[in-house]
């Protein structure tokens, strides 16, 4: 606590103690102006015009030294009247009166003597009042001081009780002085404990709105109080928003949006794959371009394992963050890549693999890749045996050109096979969570109802979403429970599940035999080539760029080239059907690569003399090709040559 917090804490204490005091003196004082009614005044006219006494209690020595004194009011009311007279009071609501006020009931006049005696008793009750008052006080203040109530209550008792004792010494000795009647003195006292004087005359000059000046200057005091604490609340309030606001400019500044959207060119045939991810409840329209600016671009950098989930007995998914809990610095379309360099145990040089982003890029603070395990892949063993939450990993996103984010279209077709169902579970996602009104038509075949990756979210999502239409196909369904379509995708099974598929746009992901059985049901259906997009993931389906010409009449019998590399000054001979990457990996220069089936782009080079054959090229933009750029995966050499590497 600052100390600036206890000064107004020790502030608002006394500014407490201070109001529960004028409680008690307005009360008083309010009671010490009243005067009888006429109501009353007329079943008792000898008590009008009597001073008010509070109620109070007394010593019972003075009691017995005014009893039996000459001039009581025994003449004129005998005790049994005095008694009932008592009884009747308590009946009525009074406390229980002390003997200083039946005393006083039963004389009529005083002798000099009991005068005295009085007057001494009152001041002593005065005196015995103030010394209450100032120990009342000063427990109150150490009760408030470390919040005890139990003991602020006992101190306002002994406040409350220091009054009446005060008040009523004061009372009697006043009245004593002033030559009052003994018996009107009791009188008064009694209706002030049963609330029967009256009111102040309401056109009394010395009150304000029926306030006196007394009660006004209290009222300033607690107007002004409050005043000054809602001052003190607003400036806290003011400070806070003004906190808040500094808080959200940051993060806005910070914060950024899912990719911009761009026409759909045309999508290799080739990438790598992997996912997993979230239903988020945005818009497109939410996610603005405007905030998207800082997120453009290649990303290459650390990120860090946040969470592994277990998708099947052979499939996890790994979700990855920035380390600083901020959003990710890259930004990715629905089907796009990412690229890890991993460091592995019995592999001597970094090795390079991609998967793709099965989340949805409108998850900014995560994203996610789903990795079978293969019993020989050197990469997904690793990923499922050896990275764990926490660890760090090297990756270069986004990539590829292999996505769908529903702009030009009104419908699509999304067919997929075992992993490769993860870009289509990237398109699903975004396209069910920014609401495309375009129908999504999900076709995916596996083997068995255990190999169904996002079975339980595949059909939340088509619970949800009446325009997504889900047909799953499983080829060894045999002494299983699976009840749906069994087998692969046939032409009557797709032509059924899809109206007008002629008129549509499909995207096929899986493994390569899937897929070319798929295209050519496909185009059987009357649906052109142009709009079959594919993406295969393990080994690449060959597709002829070029034809191989005539060995030149001057090619080594041995049927080998000279690669050279010019930035590291190196060259070696290419063996038959040796790619020029192969070459650079045996002397050790370094060409960025990652899937070695021509659809990433990572392994673009110059080639600066020489001729080449590829047998895939979609990682190639026209302009590359325009520019003299090979894809040193898929280059053989026809001659010798020399690349910029």
């Amino acid at each position: 606590m600052t100390r600036g917090s206890k000064r107004a804490s020790m502030i608002h204490r006394y500014c407490v103690i201070l109001n529960v005091v004028l409680f008690f003196v307005i009360i008083n004082a309010h009671a010490q102006q009243q005067t009888e009614d006429s109501e009353h005044a007329s079943h008792h006219p000898e008590a009008a015009n009597g001073p008010i006494v509070a109620a109070s209690t007394d010593s019972p020595a003075l009691a017995s030294q005014v009893k039996g004194q000459p001039g009581n009011a025994n003449a004129m009311m005998g005790p049994g009247m005095a008694k009932g007279m008592d009884k009747m009071m308590e009946k009525m609501g009074a406390p229980k009166p002390k003997d200083l006020y039946p005393t006083l009931m039963r004389m009529q006049s005083t002798t000099p003597e009991q005068r005295d005696s009085i007057l001494g008793k009152a001041s002593a009750r005065m005196q015995q009042g103030s010394e209450q008052l100032t120990t009342g006080f000063e427990s109150l203040a150490r009760a408030a001081a470390v919040d005890d109530y139990t003991q602020m209550q006992v101190a306002v008792e002994t406040v409350k009780e220091g009054i009446a004792h005060f008040d009523s010494g004061l009372a009697a000795k006043r009245a004593i002085q002033d030559g009052q009647e003994p018996r009107r003195v009791a009188l008064t006292w009694f209706k002030s404990q049963m609330n029967l004087l009256p009111s102040s005359p309401v056109n009394d000059s010395s009150t304000l709105f029926g306030m006196t000046p007394f009660h006004t200057a209290v009222m300033l005091v607690l107007l002004i109080f409050t005043v000054v604490m809602v001052y003190v609340y607003g400036f806290k309030m003011r400070r806070a928003a003004a906190l808040l606001e500094e808080l959200r400019s940051t993060e806005t500044a910070s914060a950024s949006a899912p990719t911009k959207h761009t026409s759909l060119n045309e999508i290799p045939t080739n990438a790598p794959v992997g996912t997993d991810a979230v239903l988020i409840p945005a818009t497109a329209q939410a996610l603005s371009s405007t905030t998207m600016s800082p997120r453009k671009g290649v990303y290459s950098g650390s990120m860090q394992v946040t969470g592994i989930f277990h998708e099947t007995h052979d499939v996890k998914t790994f979700r990855l963050a920035s380390a600083d809990g901020q959003v990710i610095p890259f930004s990715f379309e629905p089907g796009q890549f990412v690229t890890f360099t991993l460091t592995i145990d019995g592999v001597e040089k970094p090795v390079k693999r991609s998967y793709t982003i099965a989340s949805s890029p409108t998850e900014q603070y995560y994203f996610e890749v789903t990795i079978k395990r293969e019993e020989f892949g050197v990469v997904s063993r690793h990923m499922h045996d050896v990275v764990n939450v926490g660890d760090t990993l090297s990756i270069k996103a986004p990539g590829g050109k292999f996505y769908f984010n529903g702009q030009d279209a009104s419908s699509v077709v999304l067919i997929s096979g075992g992993v490769g169902i993860t870009p289509m579970m990237s398109a699903v996602r975004y396209l069910t969570t920014t609401c495309w009104d375009g129908d999504i038509y999900f076709l995916f075949c596996t083997r068995t109802s255990n190999d169904f990756i996002f079975e339980q979210e595949l059909k939340y999502l088509q619970a949800r979403h009446p325009r997504l239409k889900v047909l799953v196909s499983m080829t060894q369904a045999d002494g299983t429970s699976w009840m749906g379509p069994q087998g692969r995708f046939s032409s009557a099974l797709i032509n059924e599940f899809v109206p007008d598929i002629a008129l549509k746009t499909a995207h096929i992901c899986g493994p390569p035999a899937m897929m070319d059985a798929t295209k050519d049901i496909l185009s059987e259906l009357g649906m052109p080539e142009a709009n079959i997009k594919t993406e295969a993931f393990g080994g690449a389906s060959p597709k002829k760029t070029a034809t191989k010409t005539e060995v030149a009449p001057n090619t080594p019998a041995n049927n080998t080239r000279q690669v050279r590399f010019s930035l590291s000054n190196a060259q070696a001979q290419a063996g038959t059907d040796e790619t020029v990457l192969d070459v650079a990996d045996g002397l050790d220069v370094d060409i960025e690569n990652s899937c070695r089936a021509g659809s990433c782009g990572s392994c673009k080079v110059k080639l600066l003399r020489g001729d080449v054959d590829m047998e895939v090229d979609d990682g190639l933009e026209p302009e590359d090709r325009v520019s003299g750029y090979i894809l040193a995966c898929q280059a053989i050499p026809k001659t010798d040559v020399e690349v910029e590497a």
